[in-house]
This record gives C-alpha cells, sequence and structure tokens, in this order.
C-alpha cells in the first residue's frame, strides 16, 4: 500500500531536521571552546589558563607532600625543601602560555635567594615532548613529569600554567593561575602571599 505523499515527505525531511539542529548545536560547542576571547580554552591534554588570577588560601593547609623523579634522574621530594618557600609550577609542553613564560621562570630560578627553590612539573604530556620543550627553552631548576596524576590531582590543578607558592613551613599559600609575564610580578606574588600568611 502507498504512503500518502504528505508522510514519505515527512519521513525525509524530520531527520534531515534532526541533523542540522546536532551540527549547530556541535558548531556552537566547539566555538564556546576556542573562542579567542575566552579566558580558558582546552589544549592538548587538558585546559589552557590564559589569564591570570591570583589565589590566596588562608585556611592554613599544608602542602600535598610528593615526591617525583627530574627529567636529569633525580629523585626530589616537597620535604627535601622544609624550610624553604617553594614554588611550584605546573605546565605541559603543549601549552602556548607555558611556552610564553618558561623563559621568566629560568630567569627566576637563576636570581633566586637561597631560602627559595622552584620546582616544575610536567602535566598531561608526552616525556619526550617535555623533554624537548626542557631543552628548547633551557631550563636549569628541577623539573619532572607527573606521570600517574596524583600530584596534579593533590594540588587541584584544573589548568595550566598554574604556580602554587608554600611557606616554609608548608603551608599552602595560594596559587596563580595563568601565565606569570615577568620575574617582578612573581617575586612581587611571593612577598604579597608571604605578608599575607
Amino acid at each position: 500500500m502507498e504512503q500518502p505523499p504528505d508522510s514519505s515527505l515527512r519521513n525525509r525531511i524530520i531527520p534531515a531536521l534532526v541533523v542540522v539542529v546536532i551540527v549547530a548545536l556541535l558548531s556552537l560547542f566547539g566555538l564556546s571552546l576556542w573562542s579567542p576571547g575566552s579566558t580558558s580554552s582546552l589544549g592538548a591534554g587538558g585546559r589552557i589558563n590564559e589569564v591570570g588570577q591570583l589565589v590566596r588560601f588562608d585556611d592554613g593547609r599544608t602542602a600535598p607532600t610528593f615526591s617525583l623523579r627530574t627529567f636529569d634522574g633525580q629523585q626530589i621530594s616537597l620535604d627535601q625543601f622544609q624550610g624553604k618557600t617553594v614554588v611550584i609550577n605546573f605546565w605541559g609542553s603543549w601549552c602556548p602560555p607555558c611556552q610564553e613564560e618558561a623563559p621568566i621562570l629560568e630567569e627566576f630560578s637563576r636570581n633566586l635567594d637561597p631560602d627559595v627553590v622552584i620546582i616544575g612539573i610536567d602535566v598531561w604530556d608526552r616525556q619526550e615532548d617535555a623533554a624537548a620543550f626542557i631543552k628548547q627553552h633551557g631550563l636549569t631548576f628541577p623539573n619532572g613529569i607527573d606521570e600517574d596524576g596524583a600530584i596534579t590531582i593533590d594540588y587541584g590543578v584544573s589548568g595550566i600554567p598554574e604556580t602554587f607558592v608554600i611557606a616554609p613551613d608548608g603551608r599552602l599559600l595560594g596559587k596563580y593561575s595563568g601565565p606569570v609575564e615577568s620575574v617582578e610580578q612573581l617575586r612581587g606574588m611571593i612577598r604579597d602571599l608571604m605578608g599575607a600568611g
């Protein structure tokens, strides 16, 4: 038995409309993730923090302890730096703001006070890409890869770059989400957090 003409037309139009709506929604979703005006976007391994924001931790929480193997084969742990101010920078080789701030972090590391340490932790990355990043930027301060993601989870890192400051007594003072733009900005941030702590 032959279908009425309007039923056949309806059977072709409805699936076509559904496809158009799905494509439009996916396009809008993609545009919202990659729009140039957004403060964060998704990169190869996670979220990229493109705009900086300082967050203070006033609750006296202790920084999660960790140990990791650096790219030059040393085993380091947070505990060995007790009594020093520790700056931890989470980064990834695929992250453009991380590439921009790498020379600043290296310059900072070359002129440290004896009571300040900086550690880089590579996340959501491939080891060979991270090693190439370190070589490309001539990074001499300790850098290791968070292979199982435990350090990243313990610190609550949701995007990179992200820089944490730990007081000499082990308290987590705050973090800066986004790329640091100068050595003086980083030093000022540490002074502010230490003063508030």
